[in-house]
């Protein structure tokens, strides 16, 4: 005979057991900044999808000739993009409710004029570029899309407003209804024989679908009467954002350029094979985790005590968990790349892992930038981005004179040692100084009379 007491008791156990479960899996449902995550990542996964059908149908669509004058205009589109679309956002999403409007206010006037810079910036480079690869569609294309440019001011402030306001899946939404369009209509012009046009023309009519989207989400216009914040000190923020930006651009161009330049064609095709097949999927995991993670720290950017406190909860909420997804990948590398790109891609596999494996406390440095941007301290995140991008460089070119191994290896290592570096001395010199944090004074002009 069983005791039914005994039995009593077990199901209380295997009660307490379910029931705490359950608690810590609402406990992560209802974890605003894993939701933040999750969303970022699905939208990821809709673009790389899409973006993964677009590419068969470009393949069987488009010559290599095709393929190449269309990656002139989006690189050189890509890269001046970097000045609109970073540095001011990280000003208005930090700034307290007491100054935020005067923020908007000089934000949007800023956002035209970097906008408009980063217009005339991309007229001249096609022109530069068209004279000096003898081409002239290639002025046409990179013209066009400068015509972008002009249409972001016209959403900025409210996207910066939603990131502010944490509410960062109408972001993602947004954007996945831009990317699928945009592959979609790339994949329908290529098969209607567009060329290189079919990849660059959806670019620039799919950039209202973000406009409206971003308007139609959240409600703002200027308002003169709450005055305006120092221009200077907005641009100062900016500038050094920007700047770590444009060396984070840098950094995952150029390493294809130095491999090309040492080793040749052949080489860069097996390394920009590698690159993707190992670091395409990280960088997707670690922008999204960026882009949560700078909202969820601005929240309590003024009270150091609590900014250290939030970031160490992250640590294990979101930044560990991050590594560990990278890491997974990298030990699954041999197993999965001649399973997902075939046989003969077996023998670089290794490489593969050896370049995710790099990228695993990338999770760490890029929130730890994030960290140094709330703080008001983006000049240190742009002194540190600077010496990854020169050193990491360096290390793979000293190693190419070997062999690609020899490169990929020396990058990998190089790279995970300077950011897992640099993320320590970050918290620790947060943790010695939080004593002596200072606001970046915010100077605001009233209109006469208002």
């Amino acid at each position: 005979m069983h005791d039914p007491h005994a039995l009593g008791s077990g199901q209380t156990v295997r009660m307490g057991w379910r029931a705490r479960f359950v608690s810590r899996l609402t406990a992560v449902r209802d974890d605003r900044l894993v939701r933040n995550v999750g969303w970022y990542g699905l939208a990821e996964f809709a673009n790389r999808f899409t973006r993964l059908l677009t590419t068969i149908v470009l393949a069987r669509a488009l010559l290599p000739e095709d393929f190449g004058i269309a990656a002139i205009a989006i690189t050189t589109f890509e890269i001046i993009r970097v000045l609109a679309q970073f540095g001011i956002g990280q000003a208005v999403i930090r700034s307290a409710d007491r100054e935020l409007s005067s923020v908007c206010n000089t934000a949007y006037r800023a956002s035209w004029l970097v906008c408009l810079l980063a217009f005339g910036l991309q007229l001249a480079a096609a022109a530069v570029i068209a004279r000096v690869t003898g081409r002239p569609e290639v002025f046409a294309m990179i013209a066009a899309l400068a015509l972008v440019f002009l249409t972001l001011p016209f959403g900025q402030i409210q996207a910066h407003l939603i990131v502010r306001a944490n509410r960062l899946h109408v972001l993602a939404g947004i954007a996945v209804v831009q990317v699928a369009a945009d592959n979609l209509l790339t994949a329908g012009f290529a098969l209607a024989g567009f060329s290189a046009w079919a990849v660059v023309l959806p670019k620039l009519l799919t950039a209202p679908i973000w406009v409206v989207g971003m308007r139609r989400a959240q409600s703002w216009k200027p308002d003169p009467a709450a005055g305006y914040a120092s221009m200077r000190t907005l641009m100062a923020f900016a500038a050094a954002v920007i700047g770590s930006e444009l060396l984070v651009a840098a950094r995952y161009n150029l390493d294809k350029v130095i491999v090309g330049a040492i080793l040749g064609v052949e080489a860069l095709g097996i390394y920009y094979f590698v690159f993707n097949a190992g670091v395409g999927f990280s960088l997707s995991l670690t922008q999204s985790l960026s882009a949560s993670v700078y909202p969820h720290l601005a929240e309590v950017a003024r009270d150091p005590k609590a900014l250290l406190a939030r970031y160490d909860g992250l640590m294990l909420r979101a930044i560990l968990p991050c590594a560990a997804v990278i890491a997974l990948q990298s030990a699954l590398a041999l197993l999965y790349v001649p399973l997902v790109f075939g046989e003969r891609w077996h023998d670089v596999a290794y490489l593969v892992a050896i370049l995710c494996a790099s990228a695993i406390v990338k999770p760490l440095f890029d929130s730890a930038c994030q960290l140094l941007r709330v703080s008001g301290k983006p000049r240190v995140e742009l002194y540190a981005s600077a010496a990854l991008t020169l050193l990491s460089l360096t290390a793979l070119a000293l190693g190419l004179l070997t062999n690609l191994a020899a490169g990929i290896v020396n990058l990998a290592i190089a790279t995970a040692a300077i950011q897992l570096g640099f993320a320590v001395a970050v918290r620790r010199r947060l943790e010695t100084s939080r004593t002596d944090y200072r606001e970046p004074a915010m100077t605001t002009i009233t209109p006469a009379g208002a």
